[in-house]
């Protein structure tokens, strides 16, 4: 029985034992040690090599070594040339595998080498767990967070709307900020457009200023000049000024307005791999509301507006 009981004793320990060196050595094969070879042209392999050293360490999978290598990964840089049209391009290959193609584009080199490697070490056939298997929206989070380009914009626009019969128009001045990233982007916009001329004898609308929420999608992420269309959220505050009919015959009064709105925008944008763009549009605007005054009675009608416009981004 004694001896039983040791040998059980003994059997447990090296189950423990057994079982604490598995554990020990998991970090060390979910980490390979990864040689990197870059090829390309001479003067911009060094701070290539650089670069995807140090993209392959942010990497939970992969560690760049020098040696005692477990993986092989090459880079390569492609310089079609600008009569060719196509730009430059990166060849990416862990061992054997069938080399992935990434082309740099107006986010830049660094944005490129990040991509690539996303994919390549994911198909690494040694790595147990895909760095990459997670939601759409998880990536695109990710994708903000990590290669997103935070611009400011001033635009420049003339608005219009159809009141009392004829055609009011005002003229506009907007800022925006936004953060983008490849196909699209996300950001917040304050325009405000006043009108100080006109008759007095019937509706006008003296001002209108907007403050809203966008998100956009571009039609070609990577070209020089790209379409776009987006749609807009938010808070439209109006002024008015016209006949104040419950005041008494020939009085004149104000009234303001104020919910929310509803947008979208269609334009197209320029010089998109420069660092300032320019871009034009047009904005159709619907109001959630009914502008109303039963105070004075200076206006009761629900108005739409376009506004055509043009701006720049830095």
């Amino acid at each position: 029985m004694i001896h039983r009981l040791a040998a059980g004793r003994w059997l447990l320990c090296g189950a423990v034992a057994l079982a604490s060196r598995l554990a020990g050595t998991r970090p060390a094969l979910a980490q390979l040690r990864t040689c990197v070879t870059v090829e390309g042209a001479k003067e911009a392999t060094e701070v290539l090599t650089r670069l995807v050293r140090s993209e392959v360490d942010r990497h939970p999978t992969h560690r760049a070594a020098s040696d005692g290598c477990q993986a092989y990964l090459t880079v390569e840089l492609i310089d079609l040339g600008a009569q060719a049209g196509e730009g430059r391009w990166l060849n990416g290959r862990i061992n054997t595998q069938v080399p992935y193609r990434e082309k740099i584009g107006p986010d830049g080199q660094v944005a490129a080498v990040e991509r690539l490697l996303t994919v390549v070490l994911a198909n690494d056939p040694f790595v147990l767990r895909d760095p990459n298997a997670t939601s759409w929206l998880r990536r695109q989070q990710r994708a903000l967070e990590v290669r997103s380009h935070l611009r400011v914009g001033v635009e420049v626009y003339e608005r219009a709307s159809w009141m009392d019969g004829s055609l009011a128009t005002l003229p506009g001045l907007a800022v925006s900020l936004r953060r983008e990233v490849s196909e699209f982007f996300i950001g917040v916009r304050l325009g405000g457009a006043v009108q100080s001329d006109g008759a007095r004898g019937q509706l006008q609308l003296r001002a209108q200023v907007d403050a809203q929420l966008e998100a956009a999608v571009y039609a070609r992420p990577s070209a020089n000049v790209s379409l776009f269309v987006s749609g807009l959220l938010g808070i439209a505050h109006q002024r008015f000024q016209g006949p104040a009919p419950f005041d008494g015959p020939g009085a004149i009064g104000d009234a303001t307005s104020t919910g929310v709105s509803v947008g979208a925008r269609a334009g197209v944008e320029v010089l998109r791999i420069s660092d300032v763009r320019g871009l034009a549009f047009l904005e159709l605007q619907a109001p959630t509301f009914v502008s109303a005054d039963p105070d004075h009675g200076v206006v009761d009608a629900w108005i739409p507006s376009a506004s055509l416009g043009m701006g720049v981004l830095f």
